[in-house]
């Protein structure tokens, strides 16, 4: 075996300008390949990754449609409840299930000197999660906790932070009234969406500060609950409170602020009945592995809910066709340089005839032969496939630098938009060699075949 590794290294040695010029095709194609699995990988994995989680479901009730001749009415069902959240905790393949509350009251948000020099008055999308959903997500999750009831103690009188236990602020009562008591901050999160947002596209337009999200823990917000911007509310129904941000998740509602659950439940019995404490706007259901996703949303389904589409599936369809569009592109390059090498291969057995005569006639097998030129393909394969693997990754810093210095911010913008894996590189080599080997195999034959004395005595 050490003998014919040594033909092998010999011949590519004496032929290098001949391979050299038929492996040309070979890494161009495996460049191409490489580079558009790397960017389909890379975006796969900020698309999939950041801006869809893969690993929960979103479940609401279902929805009824009524057909009114031409025209077809949605009709909203009943929220989901308690009996909901226990029928979906029973589904095979779910490890958790977190319900959601969307705040039924108006409620108007005055804040943002901290980060932008000036306070801003808005309307407040808000909706609540159960804390355990986001525990141990971010540094803060710990923060992101159920508020004591304020009703139920006994507030004490201050006139400035200072006089409050850590973690509490000088502020008006819950319900209005004369006077400051100490009272907690409700923490909220916040979605990465909207940060991505202001970055990305909002910060240029308005020429405002760019914001890191370490800057941001720890804003505060005056909040009105009752109180609308476009509808006058009785003082007397007003709850006051101040917002703390604790930090950012996916989970968080993509525009607006999240609050524990029984907070926003807490304001909806407020406005509304003691039954809107346990009605559900969504569920979300965690998965126990991404593989059990389908499974687990079809029965969701079969049990009469809906699954609402976050748009991950689409995504992330719509990636796989790009990258095997043009992994097919670069499959084709490739089989036109395999047809290359096998001329190549032809014209080389043709040369070394009397040299493959001399083998055979001093003991050498016909498989030895085969293993011989297959070896060598194999070796100018694996040769081209790195050294297009290569061209690639440099390609890949080039697009990235392009990107950095001349693209402007946009949402989720990557530092790159490759993954170079180990088992990219190895099916990039593999794939090379491959197709060499592929090539070479008629013209390794026919060497295989040759009659010894015919090549030597010249017949």
């Amino acid at each position: 075996m050490s003998s014919l590794g040594a033909i092998v290294r010999g011949n590519l040695r004496n032929n290098a300008v001949h391979f050299a010029l038929a492996s040309v095709g070979v890494i161009v194609g495996i460049a191409a390949f490489a580079f558009f699995l790397a960017l389909g990988a890379g975006v796969r994995e900020v698309v999939l990754g950041k801006i869809f989680p893969l690993d929960q479901l979103e479940v609401i009730a279902k929805s009824m449609t009524l057909d009114v001749g031409p025209v077809s009415l949605g009709l909203a069902s009943d929220v989901l409840d308690e009996k909901a959240a226990e029928q979906l905790r029973g589904v095979a393949g779910v490890r958790g299930v977190y319900p959601k509350m969307k705040l039924t009251a108006p409620a108007i948000g005055l804040g943002g000197k901290q980060i932008i020099g000036n306070d801003i008055r808005t309307e407040l999308i808000i909706d609540g999660v159960d804390p355990a959903l986001v525990q141990g997500e971010f540094s803060g999750s710990d923060q992101f906790r159920v508020v004591p009831d304020p009703l139920a103690t006994t507030p004490t009188a201050c006139a400035a932070d200072s006089a409050c236990p850590k973690d509490m602020y000088c502020g008006k009562p819950y319900r209005g009234g004369p006077g400051k008591v100490c009272r907690d901050y409700v923490p909220v999160i916040a979605s990465p969406h909207m940060l991505e947002i202001y970055n990305g596209s909002l910060r240029r337009a308005y020429n405002l500060p760019r914001l890191n999200p370490d800057f941001l823990i720890g804003v505060t917000l005056d909040m009105q609950v009752g109180a609308s911007m476009v509808q006058a509310a009785e003082k007397d129904e007003l709850l006051y409170e101040k917002l703390k941000l604790v930090g950012f998740s996916d989970k968080a509602v993509p525009l607006g602020v999240t609050l524990p659950l029984s907070q926003v439940a807490r304001y909806n019995v407020h406005f509304g009945a003691p039954e809107a404490a346990t009605r559900y706007h969504s569920i979300i259901v965690k998965i126990e592995s991404k593989d059990q996703v389908a499974a687990v949303a079809k029965a969701i389904e079969e049990l009469g809910f809906e699954v609402t589409d976050g748009g991950a599936e689409q995504a992330g369809f719509l990636i796989s066709v790009f990258v095997l569009v043009f992994s097919l592109l670069s499959t084709i390059i490739v089989g036109i340089a395999a047809v290359n090498i096998m001329h190549v291969f032809f014209m080389l057995v043709y040369e070394r005839q009397r040299e493959i005569g001399i083998m055979r006639a001093v003991g050498a097998r016909r498989s030895d032969i085969q293993r011989i030129i297959l070896g060598e393909a194999a070796c100018v394969g694996l040769i081209a496939g790195a050294i297009g693997v290569g061209l690639a990754y440099a390609t890949s810093r080039v697009f990235d630098y392009v990107s950095a210095q001349h693209l402007p911010d946009f949402p989720y913008k990557p530092e790159t938009y490759f993954a170079f894996s180990v088992d990219l590189v190895a099916l990039a080599l593999g794939f090379a060699a491959g197709f060499c080997v592929l090539g070479a195999w008629l013209p390794a034959r026919r060497a295989a075949r040759m009659d010894p004395a015919a090549v030597l005595t010249g017949r």
